[in-house]
């Protein structure tokens, strides 16, 4: 395991303590901070090493912060990662804290690795002889039916990004019943958890799917969704048909 994947795994859920050294309002430069900046003392690792961390949650200049770490920013192109600190149980995610640390991270390439995640997509369909049917992609990644979905990014509402993603990996629009909406929890690693988010929305035309990320598509009855997607999926459809 190299340093990088230690801090990970040293810190990530973690409670600390940091020292504020750049509180809100510090100026570096052209830069005025809009949230605490400073550095957790020493490491959980015992290796004496400080890590820089940014608060979210706290809308006031402090000297010193209790709580826990929930996510990691990697500049990819800088071996300093940054820590990201909220008050414990208070929860962001990787969309907010992006738009969060733009005022910063916006100069540097980075990969925000977050103890919660969310993606946002669309159950499709389309009407056929005035039965609908339902669109279905297979993920070439892992090798599973699913809905159009994805990560929402910075500055996106849970609607723009069901929008976005649906376009990019299958070209389609779609007229969207924003009145409900049906969500779905799990783990996805021992300290990170996601939550994803759908909408129903009517289509029109065939797809012209993503290359490399689906490897095909399918139209399916209601009573055949079942069939093809996991248990908790089928059951947010279920709740968006009702």
């Amino acid at each position: 395991m190299n340093s990088r994947d230690q801090i990970i795994k040293e810190y990530m859920g973690k409670l600390v303590h940091v020292v504020v050294d750049r509180p809100i309002g510090y100026r570096h430069g052209d830069i005025v901070y809009p949230i605490n900046y400073g550095y957790i003392p020493g490491s959980l690792a015992g290796d004496g090493e400080e890590q820089d961390a940014y608060i979210l949650g706290v809308n006031e200049p402090v000297d010193e912060f209790d709580g826990q770490v929930i996510a990691v920013i990697r500049r990819k192109n800088d071996c300093e990662d940054k820590l990201v600190v909220a008050p414990a149980g208070m929860v962001f995610h990787q969309g907010q804290i992006a738009e969060a640390l733009h005022f910063q991270e916006q100069y540097f390439d980075t990969r925000i690795i977050s103890c919660f995640e969310k993606s946002c997509g669309v159950l499709p369909y389309r009407i056929v002889n005035g039965k609908r049917e339902f669109l279905l992609v297979f993920e070439a990644f892992s090798k599973c039916w699913s809905l159009p979905k994805g990560h929402i990014e910075m500055g996106e509402t849970d609607i723009q990004t069901a929008l976005r993603e649906l376009a990019e990996e299958t070209g389609l629009t779609a007229k969207l019943d924003t009145s409900r909406q049906a969500s779905i929890e799990y783990p996805i690693s021992s300290f990170a958890r996601k939550e994803v988010s759908f909408c129903l929305g009517e289509v029109e035309g065939e797809p012209k799917v993503r290359q490399g990320e689906i490897d095909k598509y399918k139209w399916v009855s209601a009573e055949e969704l079942q069939d093809y997607l996991f248990p908790d999926t089928f059951a947010a459809c279920e709740k968006l048909l009702r």
